[in-house]
């Protein structure tokens, strides 16, 4: 018998094979002193998006993001350290206060780090078989006016890189969840101090 904590906790964890579950990972990359916002525009589906894909066999999840925009836009971007609220756990050496171990809290917060921002879950609309797709986040940032390289998509995407301005991404992008992220990002950056094209810190 349940003792405890664990007295009413619902039993019905649900679980999934790897195989029908998807995972991508992304950027929202942000011009810092120009206040602008790197996305994608789909030519086949006419949509704005940010920038995701599959992550490779072994890869991490972090290096994914990074890759997928690289290919995606043809822009190089730099993963921005933020003050980001995460249910990761702090490394063992920085749990003590005072000499003393402490328990990890549930939520970790105020200590600048390249963790994903969020995620978008969603029944994936592309695969053949049935899959719940998660995209993993993370802040990323470039300059806005470097020309993107050519030739780093796959061959079957139409895709063109587009930066717009932080106040036109909500009119933009064709996803709420997106929005979402775009907007989680802006205020992570702006907890951690970082100014952002003249609306402040």
């Amino acid at each position: 018998m349940a003792v405890g904590w664990l007295e009413g906790i619902d039993t019905s964890m649900e679980f999934r094979p790897a195989d029908a579950l998807g995972m991508s990972c992304g950027t929202v990359t942000l011009d810092l002193p120009r206040g602008r916002v790197l996305l994608i525009w789909n030519k086949q589906l006419r949509i704005h998006q940010l920038p995701k894909g599959r992550r490779n066999i072994d890869e991490p999840m972090l290096s994914a993001a990074l890759r997928e925009t690289y290919e995606e836009t043809g822009i190089h971007v730099t993963p921005l350290r933020l003050n980001i609220a995460t249910r990761a756990t702090l490394p063992a050496d920085e749990q003590s206060l005072n000499g003393r171990q402490e328990k990890n809290p549930d939520i970790t917060d105020g200590r600048p780090s390249t963790e994903f921002i969020g995620a978008c879950l969603y029944p994936d609309p592309q695969s053949e078989t049935e899959s719940l797709k998660t995209v993993f986040y993370y802040a990323a940032t470039a300059d806005s006016t470097i020309n993107p390289h050519t030739g780093t998509q796959e061959a079957w995407e139409k895709l063109e890189a587009r930066w717009v301005s932080i106040a036109e991404v909500a009119g933009t992008l064709y996803f709420q969840g997106e929005i979402a992220a775009v907007r989680k990002a802006v205020d992570d950056v702006k907890k951690t101090g970082y100014a952002i094209g003249g609306i402040g810190s």
